[in-house]
This record gives structure tokens, sequence and C-alpha cells, in this order.
């Protein structure tokens, strides 16, 4: 069981790190626009790891509200970036 919950939790820190980099390459943001959901993701792949330390109760309030915080700002200057190449 703790196996398959590591495999998902890597899983998830993966997809969440690539759309963060794909935000972090849109040079015309402003620099803490561009990192904050890499950062976010990269805090909650570090609190994700403090299950192997048997914290898993403070793994399991910090790493899904930062996965889920850095998809929402990566989504969001994906689509305004989209919404701008769209209507000029």
């Amino acid at each position: 069981m703790e196996l398959l919950a590591i495999v998902l939790v890597s899983g998830i820190g993966g997809g969440v790190l690539v759309r963060a980099a794909q935000v972090a390459r849109m040079h015309e943001l402003a620099f803490w626009r561009r990192w904050l959901p890499f950062g976010l993701a990269l805090v909650g792949v570090a609190a994700s790891l403090l299950r192997a330390e048997d914290v898993a109760l403070v793994a399991a309030l910090i790493a899904l509200p930062c996965y889920v915080a850095s998809v929402l700002f990566a989504q969001a200057e994906i689509h305004r970036e989209a919404d701008e190449a769209l209507h000029g």
C-alpha cells in the first residue's frame, strides 16, 4: 500500500512540475508569476517526501494544497496566454 502511495505521489508531483515548468518558460510574465507555480510544486514534493520520515499528517496538510495551488496558478497563466494569443 505504501508503494502505491509513493508511486501516486510521484506521478502527481511530476505532472504538477511539468505544468509549472511550462509557465516558468513564459518570459513575458513577471518573475514571481513565472516561478510561483514551480515553487509551490517543489514545496508539495518536499512535503510529500516527509511521508518517508513518518510525518504523514504534515505531508497531508501541506502537499495537496500546494499541488492544487500550483496547478491552479499554472493553468490560469497558460489560459491567459492562450487568450492573449487568440485575441491579440
